[in-house]
């Protein structure tokens, strides 16, 4: 048995899962993460943690894990046999991004955009090689969503920080915020396909998913699909191909 934790920047997610099979999957908000409950499982063979940057969430995890008696391994974002990391510094490279992308390769495995829509938004892009290697090239960052809404209310004096309706011209100040918003995203979205093969798929994760394929324009929506668990996928990827020594264990 396996448990698979993903802390992100606004959520931590996890899995209680076997090579096949999800047994037990939860999530709750960063700042409830004392709430963490665990003790259904009963068992580990191995858990396996993307961290973006809480060092405290993880020490309180590991505290809790530590009478399973079994390695706790921190993923980073260095290269695998699967999948060559192009980032200047790997290091730099966020482990949620890396994830995805080695979710979106075991899942696709060809030429595949990734669209990460979390906290931020990342745009990247997987290619095949004419070796038949496959490449994570990197990609853009944007903001995401809840981080518009928070920079356009503590820059100007609007009040209502709340999702609202998608239509041009927009009568009302939450529909127009909203509006601007998903417009951004989809210049975004748009830039890197027009730039692209017209054929290449579209993988799409994270927590605001639902709401930009919704708004998402006809002509590259259909290129689109929702993979919710990429991170997971890329997880996986790592109970299954690397050693315990290939990657960080912290105990």
């Amino acid at each position: 048995m396996y448990l698979l934790i993903d802390i992100g920047n606004t959520r931590i997610k996890w899995q209680h899962r076997d090579q096949k099979n999800i047994i037990s999957s939860n999530a709750v908000l960063v700042e409830d993460f004392m709430d963490i409950d665990l003790t259904e499982i009963k068992s580990l063979k191995k858990v396996i943690v993307s961290n973006v940057n809480h060092s405290i969430v993880l020490d309180k995890l590991k505290e809790n894990l530590i009478h399973f008696n079994c390695p706790i391994v921190e993923v980073t974002s260095e290269s695998s046999e699967e999948l060559i990391n192009d980032y200047t510094d790997q290091t730099t490279l966020g482990v949620d991004r890396w994830l995805a992308a080695m979710g979106a390769w075991k899942i696709y495995g060809e030429d595949v955009i990734v669209i990460n829509a979390g906290t931020a938004i990342t745009i990247d892009l997987i290619q095949i090689d004419q070796k038949r290697k496959a490449h994570f090239r990197g990609g853009m960052i944007l903001p995401g969503i809840a981080i518009s809404l928070g920079i356009l209310n503590n820059s100007t004096n609007l009040i209502d920080t709340e999702i609202g309706q998608s239509q041009y011209p927009s009568l009302n100040t939450k529909d127009a915020v909203t509006t601007g918003i998903l417009t951004s995203i989809q210049g975004a979205v748009n830039l890197v396909c027009k730039k692209l093969p017209s054929d290449l798929p579209i993988l799409l994760c994270g927590g605001d998913a639902d709401l930009i394929f919704s708004q998402s324009e006809e002509d590259w929506k259909s290129r689109i699909k929702i993979e919710s668990d990429l991170i997971f996928e890329g997880l996986m990827s790592y109970v299954k191909k690397l050693s315990f020594f290939d990657i960080q264990v912290c105990y």
